[in-house]
């Protein structure tokens, strides 16, 4: 039977290690897991509008970016504890294709129109636009 050299050790005690850690990780997620019960909808653009909604209320709102001629329309419906992009006016309708969000960390990207939405724990966490 071949005897390992010592990097050959090395390697298996890093692998080793690393198992380990991403397995206390996933069973610290498992018992300790997000509340997404406060969660915010964060939507803001590049123009600089922002609105901020629970994720648990019920509303439906147009955003107007850029100006004419170049101003877009996307409409945003929140209910049911998830978000959608019902309608937009952008060339390439990614963010309306895009399925609904209802976790902390998900996103509706409109690039043409330069909007993001976003669900966070709270508004801090939200990325600033501006």
């Amino acid at each position: 039977m071949a005897q390992l050299k010592t990097g050959d050790r090395v390697l298996a005690v890093i692998v080793a290690i690393a198992l380990v850690v991403a397995a206390a990780w996933f069973a610290w997620s498992a018992a300790f897991p997000v509340d997404d019960d406060g969660a915010v909808v964060v939507c803001q653009t590049k123009d600089g509008f922002r609105r901020v909604d629970p994720l648990s209320s019920s509303v439906e709102y147009t955003v107007v970016t850029g100006t004419e001629p170049d101003e877009g329309h996307n409409t945003v419906v929140i209910g049911g504890g998830t978000v959608d992009v019902t309608a937009a006016d952008c060339s390439n309708q990614v963010c309306v294709d895009h399925d609904p969000i209802s976790q902390v960390g998900e996103q509706i990207v409109c690039l043409p129109h330069g909007m993001v939405i976003e669900i966070v724990a709270n508004e801090d966490d939200a990325t600033s636009l501006v």
